[in-house]
């Protein structure tokens, strides 16, 4: 079963361009790892400093051996530019009948 990761983000005040771009880059980074299903990207509306990254994994295991694969190094880039740390969560799907 597919499984979410969904991070909320927020740049630095005025880094929303650059941060987008980072996150662009970023996506290009994990969309070919093993286990990677899709990645999608949302800016805010009414927030240009606030993006919502989600990646969907064939399994919270996938994700990690992603992660760890990757490295710290990878995400270097989208850390620079935030207010804050990054808020993460795994989501599973739920069907609605």
């Amino acid at each position: 079963m597919t499984v979410l990761r969904h991070y909320l983000m927020r740049a630095a005040e005025g880094r929303g361009d650059a941060l987008g771009r980072a996150l662009e880059t970023l996506a290009g980074k994990v969309r070919p790892l093993a286990g990677c299903e899709k990645v999608e990207m949302f800016a805010d509306a009414g927030d240009a400093d606030a993006f919502i990254f989600i990646e969907y994994w064939s399994s919270v295991d996938a994700h990690k051996a992603a992660g760890a694969a990757l490295g710290k190094e990878a995400f270097a880039g989208v850390m620079a530019l935030l207010a804050g740390p990054p808020e993460g969560r795994y989501l599973n799907p739920v069907a609605l009948g």
